[in-house]
């Protein structure tokens, strides 16, 4: 990296918390509501045209994992996509085609129409959650990244928690086709504000368009000055480590393979079980004798755990270091998930559920923050749309693994496979994950150049 580079990330790691922060939070952040918000409520919706269709089980599940194969599909394109042209322009013509598949599907005149429009639409959901934790971690200071990554998972758990009231309030009052093509307009708003973004410094600096970088970051300088006063902190020398040329293949070169074996095996069970609870919750409390109106009621109380999970994630992250608090929430999971599978009164399921959700959005918050840390600029996007994929396959596989469990041998059978998903990814987070907190995103992914040892690649301090 040169001089130049080098002191551009300085300046951007030395700015403080500012307008300019929280406006592209806000900006790029509002569009994951948005994808949350239409994920949740197309499973109401499935419940909808059930009846207008006179659809099975076996329909509906084909039509979920058709939806989910898309967003599998969208994660894996989102990296080649976003580090050749871009961050921000895939973000934004992403979010764009997100919009208008997902209100076409409200003009389909039968499940197969539905089926090809839904599968487009998750696509680019895939591409959405998987292009703007990196966009935005590298435009964060590293001290307050996982803070910042913390308010950022904070749309995807308030989407989750208003899903059910979304969809109470409207469905049964203009169906389920206007339900979700009303969140159109907003997407396509979010996606037009998003056009006003910069393109982040680092991408173009890994692209050798260093002098575009200097004008970027320059601009974001006399943002945050004249929000803070007209003064900043002085640059602080940041020692980056000498980098080599990197491709894709890095990402299961030798040296981070275990990395990159650790970061897919957590997503992979963070997603499984948090899709896996996310979708059947209704079902286990019918399960349990409540009724529909009384198992939503229940559903909106025990989402709302999402939402401190998510974002008080972040502080604790700064705090205690991604690598270990990743381990405490994986453990909390497996704890409380197990409680929820034992419980048998109203106050205690919905206390274990609450405290479930509470655990998996502090988990998800981790991974997000600790997954583009660990790669270089260039294939940082690829290797999160990989991980994140993983998440996807993940949730497919528990979800049929709740048909054979949970409907077989009860619901705390399902709960006690993911235990051992757990216990297996606190071990190999324990051996090999990296120790990231408070240092850059240049020192954290420099990590690929060193060999992987029995204590984990460790990062090199700053």
């Amino acid at each position: 990296m040169s001089i130049t580079a080098q002191g551009l990330v300085a300046r951007i790691d030395r700015l403080p918390p500012s307008r300019f922060h929280i406006q592209v939070l806000i900006i790029a952040g509002l569009s994951l509501f948005f994808d949350t918000l239409d994920t949740a409520v197309t499973g109401f919706a499935f419940a909808a045209f059930r009846t207008e269709w006179n659809l099975g089980p076996l329909a509906l599940g084909v039509t979920s994992a058709i939806g989910l194969s898309g967003y599998l599909l969208g994660s894996l394109l989102v990296g080649f996509a976003a580090d050749r042209f871009g961050r921000k322009a895939v973000m934004t013509w992403s979010l764009g085609l997100y919009s208008l598949f997902s209100a076409s599907r409200a003009l389909a005149p039968g499940i197969e129409v539905f089926c090809l429009l839904n599968f487009f639409t998750w696509i680019f959901v895939g591409m959405e959650s998987c292009v703007v934790p990196p966009y935005l971690a590298e435009l964060w200071p590293s001290r307050l990244r996982g803070r910042f990554n913390g308010w950022m998972m904070a749309f995807f758990a308030i989407g989750i928690a208003l899903s059910p009231v979304w969809a109470l309030l409207l469905i049964p009052t203009v169906g389920w086709r206007w339900t979700l093509a009303l969140t159109f307009p907003f997407a396509l708003l979010i996606g037009l504000m998003r056009s006003f973004l910069p393109e982040s410094p680092r991408w173009l600096m890994s692209q050798g368009r260093t002098e575009e970088a200097e004008r970027i970051v320059a601009s974001i300088e006399a943002q945050v000055a004249r929000s803070n006063g007209g003064t900043l902190p002085p640059v602080v020398a940041i020692p980056v480590p000498v980098t080599r040329p990197v491709s894709r293949r890095e990402i299961v070169a030798p040296a981070v393979l275990p990395v990159t074996i650790m970061l897919w095996m957590v997503w992979f069970t963070e997603y499984g079980v948090l899709y896996t609870f996310q979708s059947v919750l209704p079902t286990l409390l019918a399960m349990d004798g409540f009724s529909i109106v009384r198992s939503t009621e229940f559903t909106v109380v025990i989402f709302s755990g999402f939402i401190p999970g998510y974002i008080g994630a972040g502080y604790f992250l700064d705090l205690v270091g991604r690598k270990y608090w990743l381990m405490i929430c994986f453990a909390g999971i497996g704890i409380s998930s197990t409680l929820f599978g034992l419980a048998n009164t109203p106050v205690t399921i919905m206390a274990c559920a609450w405290f479930t959700a509470f655990f998996l959005g502090n988990g998800s918050t981790c991974i997000y923050t600790y997954t583009p840390e660990l790669y270089p600029t260039e294939i940082r996007t690829t290797a999160m749309g990989m991980a994140s994929a993983w998440g996807r396959v993940g949730g497919i596989l528990l979800l049929l693994a709740f048909g054979i469990f949970a409907v077989l041998h009860g619901r705390l059978a399902l709960f006690l496979v993911s235990d051992g998903l757990l216990i297996a990814s606190i071990i190999v987070v324990a051996l090999v994950g990296p120790n990231t907190k408070g240092k850059t995103l240049e020192a954290t992914s420099a990590a690929r150049d060193v060999a992987a040892s029995p204590k984990g690649i460790e990062a090199p301090a700053e």
